[in-house]
């Protein structure tokens, strides 16, 4: 993979690309900054590709376009919300726009060395992340700011009680974590073998530091997007070999590991006797609660604010809202929900634009693996994966 080696990533890159990484779902950001921290950062990023030409060259026009294409989406989808449900919530918008300002503007921002600097941070983050979460099984714990339902550093957090097993790293919890080393590795997933053999401890490191993170939805999306790349994207005939071994080992780590074949028997059981309608936290019951507001506004979702996005469910709403009980488990149907499947489309759409020298296949595979990855976590409330339509993969 030619382009690790062009250049050493500087300072700069790294501080700005850990600041990125700060607003996607670090639990210090989420708790003790005001999520006006969006709005701030898109008006100061929006201030500098105003005035500073240098800026406004790394960023092309079709870029532009795409990114502006996106506000009118979501400008365009909460008018008509606002027309249909007779309210809306502007603060909400400003946010959710200044986070996609922020996540597009950046990642257009870097072009190809995106993935470079995203997967030489998430390597720091990992190094870091593992031999605590090893200190933290040996001694209970590290001290850090108190949180609702654990502490942290910044750099590393963790869960008390049963979780504290589990390896949160840098994020909110385990499976966002699993989830966003899932996600680079997808961002390699043409140069796999390459990858691994240019930058061999690097590729340990991550991949202990998923198996700490003991996440189901990390665990599946990662030997889903190895399993893939083996039977598509993988040149060598060696793949023959690999493939049936790794496909093997999937299945006994599945049946042998207990907390991936019970969690998934469970919330499978679970959402198959749910009623149409009924509430659960967990993935395939949030999926199946979601199927309701989905049919229910196909085209325009339903909105960010609980009083549409639930609009049937005023008590649940409450209770969200008040932090009483675990909100949406399942980022993919929570995106559809708010927005609709116009806002899908053009999603897709845009991704696939920005990506036009890649076939067909190699870019529709990339976008159903996004869908797989937001099975676990509702990561589309982070600049990151907003901004996954300008990504050059």
């Amino acid at each position: 993979m030619k382009e690790l080696t062009l250049e050493e990533t500087s300072k700069k890159e790294y501080a700005n690309m850990f600041f990125f990484l700060t607003l996607c779902g670090n639990v210090f950001c989420t708790v003790y900054i005001s999520s006006l921290i969006y709005v701030f950062t898109a008006i100061f990023f929006l201030f500098i590709y105003l005035t500073k030409k240098s800026v406004r060259n790394r960023i092309s026009n079709n870029s532009l376009k795409s990114i502006l294409l996106i506000v009118a989406c979501f400008l365009s989808l909460f008018f008509v919300q606002y027309l249909v449900f007779g309210w809306n919530t502007v603060p909400g918008i400003i946010n959710h726009i200044s986070k996609f300002i922020i996540g597009a503007g950046y990642i257009s921002y870097l072009g190809d060395k995106f993935r470079i600097i995203f997967f030489k941070t998430m390597y720091i983050i990992c190094l870091i992340a593992l031999p605590l979460w090893i200190f933290q099984q040996i001694f209970g714990g590290i001290p850090g700011l108190d949180y609702s339902i654990g502490k942290t550093i910044w750099i590393y957090s963790y869960r008390e009680g049963t979780d504290i097993m589990r390896n949160c790293g840098f994020f909110w919890e385990p499976g966002a974590f699993g989830g966003y080393i899932a996600f680079l590795t997808l961002l390699f997933f043409n140069d796999l073998a390459e990858l691994f053999k240019t930058n061999k401890w690097k590729c340990i490191v991550i991949i202990a530091t998923l198996l700490s993170t003991q996440s189901t939805g990390g665990y599946m999306s990662f030997g889903t997007i190895i399993i893939m790349y083996l039977a598509f994207s993988m040149k060598s005939k060696v793949k023959y070999i690999i493939l049936p071994l790794t496909i093997t080992g999937a299945l006994y780590a599945y049946s042998n590991l207990t907390f991936l074949s019970e969690k998934f028997k469970e919330q499978n059981s679970k959402a198959s006797e749910q009623e149409w309608g009924e509430y659960s936290s967990t993935r395939m019951g949030t999926f199946m609660f979601d199927l309701y507001y989905i049919t229910k506004h196909p085209f325009i979702g339903n909105g960010l604010h609980e009083r549409t996005r639930l609009a049937d469910h005023p008590i649940l709403a409450e209770l969200l809202k008040n932090k009483e009980i675990a909100g949406a488990g399942n980022g993919f149907s929570d995106t559809l929900v708010k927005w609709g499947v116009i806002y899908a489309f053009i999603f897709g759409l845009v991704f696939i634009k920005t990506n036009k020298n890649l076939p067909l296949s190699s870019k529709i595979c990339f976008l159903l693996l996004i869908c797989f990855i937001l099975q676990g976590e509702p990561f589309m409330n982070f600049p990151l994966f907003l901004g996954i339509p300008l990504i050059k993969i």
